[in-house]
């Protein structure tokens, strides 16, 4: 039983933290979706220049 508290009390303090935080940074500015670095141009050069440097 003392186990169920500990969890209890540890997902609402991670709660309680994230809603202030929101509050005083704001939501995040994310333009479209994620950011993934496999459609990314540049990221996508840099890898091939690493694997093939001639």
């Amino acid at each position: 039983m003392r186990r169920r508290g500990l969890v209890a009390w540890t997902i609402l303090t991670s709660a309680l933290v994230a809603v202030a935080v929101w509050t005083v940074l704001g939501p995040p500015d994310h333009s479209g979706g994620p950011r993934l670095s496999s459609r990314d141009r540049t990221s996508t050069d840099t890898i091939s220049a690493s694997i093939n440097p001639n």
